[in-house]
Parts: structure tokens; C-alpha cells; sequence
């Protein structure tokens, strides 16, 4: 008999929690003309035209 049939299904013991990922996240920054949301390695904004500084870490 397979474990899938045993009537609890969607019950399962979670260990760890999952945590939210905020690559998505990280990956954009806000336009300062239009802010719009544009990735973070982007040189020029796509929506408005303007011109991007690149931040450096460090």
C-alpha cells in the first residue's frame, strides 16, 4: 500500500520552514525619473529613457 493512500493527504510534518527568497527582489532597483522598477545592472531605463548610476558595493 503506497503512503499517498492513506487519507492525509495535504498533512505532512514540516521540519523546516521555507523561507521567502528575495533574489527577485535584490535583482531590482527603482528608476529615479520614472520609478519604475528596472534591473539592477541596467545602465538605462527602459520606460522613461533616463540615465542609471551602477552602485558598487564596497
Amino acid at each position: 500500500m503506497s503512503r499517498s493512500s492513506n487519507g492525509k493527504t495535504g498533512k505532512r510534518l514540516r521540519l523546516f520552514k521555507r523561507r521567502e527568497d528575495d533574489l527577485l527582489e535584490r535583482s531590482f532597483r527603482s528608476c529615479p525619473g520614472c520609478h519604475a522598477d528596472v534591473h539592477v545592472f541596467a545602465d538605462v531605463c527602459r520606460h522613461c529613457g533616463g540615465t542609471l548610476e551602477t552602485a558598487l558595493a564596497g
